[in-house]
């Protein structure tokens, strides 16, 4: 499949429905333990940002979660930069804790073809990605946008 234009828009309910599938199916896997402990997770979209929340059970109360990230082109449209702009946890939160996130997911895709780390931003190089997925995407990125309580693409 070859894509040259295309124009999208995600809803958050689009992106909720996506997020139980994927960890419904994350949890038949090696990390299954440490996801159950995962309740409630959604995603909001509002300011500009995908935030994600959801409750973590750490000891006897489950604790709230939060994560607020903002998605941009990057490499003139080649990639996405995904960036981890604060995360709160329970009472706690700021860069440090998403300093320490970023670290280890920094770790986690060393190597990895389409992905790199460098501070707080995840880059996603589109092309490289879609192609693991037998699809040549020949558009850029020219925008992504968070609107209302959608978030839309355009690839051209």
């Amino acid at each position: 499949m070859t894509l040259s234009k295309l124009a999208l828009a995600v809803t958050e309910d689009d992106i909720n429905r996506g997020l139980e599938g994927a960890l419904a199916k994350m949890a038949e896997g090696p990390q299954g333990e440490g996801l159950k402990k995962i309740k409630n997770p959604r995603v909001e979209l509002k300011d500009g940002l995908v935030v994600f929340k959801c409750k973590a059970s750490m000891g006897p109360l489950p604790v709230p979660v939060e994560a607020q990230i903002r998605l941009a082109p990057a490499q003139d449209g080649a990639a996405l930069d995904v960036t981890l702009e604060k995360v709160s946890l329970a009472m706690m939160g700021g860069g440090a804790i998403a300093t320490q996130l970023m670290g280890q997911l920094a770790a986690a895709v060393a190597g990895k073809p389409g992905l790199s780390v460098a501070g707080n931003t995840l880059t996603v190089a589109i092309r490289a990605l879609a192609q693991l997925r037998g699809i040549a995407l020949e558009g850029t990125l020219r925008e992504l946008a968070v609107e209302g309580r959608a978030l839309r693409l355009d690839f051209a």
